[in-house]
């Protein structure tokens, strides 16, 4: 098989700088799933069609492509919020009282969410139901490798939706999706025919986008908010999972509350940017680097009366 011809390595120029351990938490802290590291401490990984490989240098993030290919800094560059607009958005959340997102935003500088391709993350999500980010990577990378468009090197990018929807049985089964195939394939056969899902999807309301999603095969709360938030950039999002469980149950003492519950108080505490707030202390539980425990003012936790709109399903 041809190895890949990359590019000498050049300057990454972001607005922000992106530390070593910043940049392992963005590209394998559970936001995406197709980037590998080696021991040299390069970063290998493909989005969307975009093959490239990052690292941190003396002088910040370097990056390199496949030769010949000229859009792989502009790619990354949006990839990875080079303009720095997320920078401003951390400066509007509540850590100049909140101890515990301020140690968090602390021990991650720099970290953004990525810009996704909705397709990608709707596809890493559906598989990531009750596994760890290490088994969705294989899952994923397997899906490519089986059904996906050969893009040089052994890579390869994410099977369309039309390829998904006509896979085997055998296929699907070499991916070890387990029940996850289902979902897959439902969801493929909804939206193969629909060739502007995405742009029809980015045009609506969060809380539509968020019922929209739901109504997908595989796709419940907790889904649809990580594909709001990592595919749609909808940074309002916040997805409860057992790491932000288990962060906001031990550092803010919500012991016991209800997923739901807990998104609602995200999304009012936080403001517009929840879902970068929920990166920082999902990263920051991970690590074992919680801040804990914190006492937030009892208006910010007391129960809130139920809403008579539209309930999410």
């Amino acid at each position: 098989m041809k190895a890949v011809a990359w590019t000498a390595w050049r300057p990454l120029r972001l607005a922000d700088p992106v530390p070593a351990q910043t940049l392992r938490e963005q590209l394998d802290g559970g936001q995406a799933f197709r980037w590998n590291t080696a021991e040299d401490g390069v970063w290998t990984g493909v989005f969307g069609r975009t093959v490239a490989g990052v690292r941190a240098g003396s002088n910040g993030l370097e990056w390199r492509g496949v030769v010949g290919v000229s859009t792989t800094e502009a790619a990354l560059q949006s990839y990875l919020d080079a303009a720095g607009g997320q920078a401003g958005l951390v400066e509007t959340l509540p850590w100049r009282s909140d101890a515990v997102l301020r140690a968090a935003i602390a021990a991650n500088p720099g970290l953004r969410i990525l810009r996704q391709d909705p397709h990608e993350a709707l596809i890493g999500f559906l598989c990531s139901s009750n596994k760890r980010i290490l088994q969705i990577r294989q899952m994923v990378a397997q899906l490519a490798t089986t059904l996906g468009e050969p893009l040089g090197g052994g890579l390869h990018a994410l099977p369309t939706w039309a390829q998904l929807a006509a896979a085997t049985d055998s296929q699907l089964k070499a991916c070890a999706l387990g029940y996850r195939a289902a979902f897959l394939r439902g969801t493929a056969q909804r939206l193969q025919s629909r060739p502007h899902w995405a742009e029809e999807f980015q045009a609506l309301t969060t809380a539509d986008l968020l019922s929209e999603l739901q109504g997908l095969p595989g796709v419940g709360p907790k889904v649809a908010a990580c594909v709001a938030l990592f595919g749609f950039g909808r940074l309002e999002s916040f997805p409860v999972d057992t790491w932000v469980v288990q962060a906001l149950a031990g550092a803010y003492g919500f012991h016991g509350w209800a997923p739901a519950r807990l998104e609602e108080f995200g999304r009012a505490h936080f403001g517009p940017a929840a879902g970068l707030a929920q990166q920082y202390l999902f990263a920051a539980a991970r690590a074992g680097r919680l801040l804990q425990p914190f006492a937030l003012p009892a208006e910010v936790v007391k129960p809130r009366p139920k809403s008579r709109g539209r309930a999410r399903r």
